[in-house]
């Protein structure tokens, strides 16, 4: 819908299989004209080119059209108007709401309050230059743009440079890369640094280093096979080893990965240790990727990089479990009382200052062998129990035994 030219005439094409055909030789040119050439316009092509084989798209009349309206009525307007905006995660993760058929590949897409946050937790300004190796659709990479182009406060010749050279992104799926590509295509750039390949093999790193990025950002694939699936703490490394000295990763993995205190998780969690520094740790809300239908609960990792971890290092652990969404029908997880700004406020203010909060966050030293989570350190705040909360805690399990026709067993403990 940029390319003048297409925008004119889409409508005018007799035959669906015409506008198909048109559809994917503009956005070849659009791409090509946007510094994209060799594998990766192939391999753009190819993942486009289901537009002029798939039935409903080709052959029924007026599908295609009506698809294109609609897209440039409601998407097309609505990106000129939220800049920044991770348009093509949130279609994703729709998407995957209706037929996760990518939950076995392990696709967990980061819900947009998250992906700013870790742009806050990495105090990101315009001189940083992002890494995410485990790309998905670029959430993290727009959020840390968004970021990055407010810091450089108008001045275009930066802002320019930010688009084209300080968003770097690795991203092993094709059809996935394809999507991260267009994102950032959306975005006016940040495309070109987008690599399609495996963030472990050595030209990548190599690739990578040479562009010496300071923060790192990432929600690695979660394993689906314990013992064939690449573990996710071995992506942490990946991203740690790519990043200048002293720069800061940012990463949410699954709990479990945290609570690890023996096999191959401890063993990376020691060579971590040895050569980086463990900042954080902050325990997320248990039903933060709802939106993804995956039931994970997970954590955020924040290392310095090639820092060995001091043995009187104290880390900050955050119980970070309320970020103020909740569940609606139809509209997923959602900001609907308005609650996470002032929310995030205080866990930004919290990990900035080191604070130690009863109920809410501590400040431990750790080793490997050690669970890193906030649960396991913390000082319970007892001043806001009541009388009430025990009630409610009594009738919530005699309704579970009653609901669960257990309700002999509740004779039982009666007369114990």
């Amino acid at each position: 819908m940029e390319n003048s030219a297409f925008k004119r005439s889409y409508a005018s094409h007799g035959r669906s299989e015409d506008l198909a055909t048109s559809l994917i030789q503009t956005v070849s040119n659009e791409l090509e004209k946007a510094n994209i050439t060799g594998k990766k316009l192939e391999n753009l092509n190819t993942q486009f080119s289901f537009i002029k084989t798939d039935t409903s798209l080709s052959k029924k009349e007026n599908v295609l059209k009506e698809i294109i309206d609609e897209i440039d009525e409601n998407i097309n307007a609505f990106i000129k108007t939220h800049r920044y905006f991770d348009v093509l995660g949130q279609l994703y993760i729709e998407f995957l709401r209706y037929a996760n058929s990518d939950k076995g590949l392990g696709i967990v897409l980061t819900p947009p309050h998250i992906t700013e946050l870790f742009a806050d937790l990495a105090q990101v300004n315009k001189n940083s230059i992002a890494y995410d190796n485990c790309t998905g659709t670029g959430g993290f990479l727009i959020s840390a743009m968004k970021k990055m182009i407010a810091d450089a406060k108008g001045d275009e010749t930066k802002i320019k440079e930010i688009k084209s050279k300080q968003l770097i992104g690795t991203e092993y799926q094709s059809h996935i890369f394809a999507l991260a590509v267009s994102n950032m295509y959306i975005h006016q750039d940040g495309k070109t640094n987008i690599i399609n390949g495996s963030c472990f093999d050595e030209e990548v790193i190599e690739e990578v280093k040479a562009k010496k990025p300071t923060v790192g950002f990432l929600n690695p694939p979660y394993k689906s096979n314990k013992k064939t699936d690449t573990d996710e703490l071995e992506f942490i490394l990946n991203n740690l080893e790519c990043l200048v000295d002293g720069g800061t990763c940012v990463a949410i993995v699954p709990m479990q990965s945290a609570l690890a205190t023996s096999g191959k998780v401890l063993e990376l969690k020691k060579k971590l240790l040895e050569k980086h520094t463990l900042q954080a740790v902050l325990s997320m809300p248990d039903e933060l990727f709802f939106n993804s239908k995956v039931g994970v609960v997970s954590c955020v990792m924040i290392f310095t990089a090639h820092r060995p971890h001091p043995n009187h290092k104290e880390t900050y652990f955050g119980y970070y479990k309320d970020d103020g969404f909740v569940k609606r029908k139809i509209k997923g997880r959602i900001d609907a009382y308005g609650k996470w700004q002032e929310i995030k406020e205080k866990w930004l203010t919290n990990f900035e200052n080191r604070k130690d909060e009863a109920g809410f966050s501590v400040n431990q030293i750790i080793t490997a062998d050690m669970e890193w989570a906030a649960e396991a350190y913390m000082k319970t705040d007892y001043s806001n129990l009541k009388d009430e909360n025990f009630e409610n805690t009594i009738l919530n399990y005699v309704t579970f035994l009653h609901s669960n026709k257990l309700s002999d067993k509740n004779q039982d403990y009666g007369n114990e």
